[in-house]
């Protein structure tokens, strides 16, 4: 799957509060925290296009996200 910038980025940042916390779940707020503030924008297109592509899944009510298999399959890869 190829991906563009903003979300190998946003990929990378994911990798490190998984291997950090071992869990497939994680609060949104806490993955913003780490993104660069002059890059939030870049950044937040990179979690929606890791959404769309089906790597992560947001919570219903939008707090938490989740890596999906492929999601998990697309971070050892990247």
């Amino acid at each position: 799957m190829d991906l563009v910038p903003s979300e190998l980025a946003v990929l990378k940042i994911i990798r490190a509060l998984f291997l950090e916390a071992s869990r497939r779940t994680h609060p949104i707020a806490l993955l913003r925290s780490r993104w660069p503030a002059l890059h939030s924008e870049a950044y937040n297109g990179g979690y929606v296009g890791l959404v769309r592509k089906g790597l992560l899944a947001p919570s219903s009510d939008g707090t938490l996200f989740s890596v999906t298999t492929a999601g998990l399959r697309a971070m050892t890869a990247a």
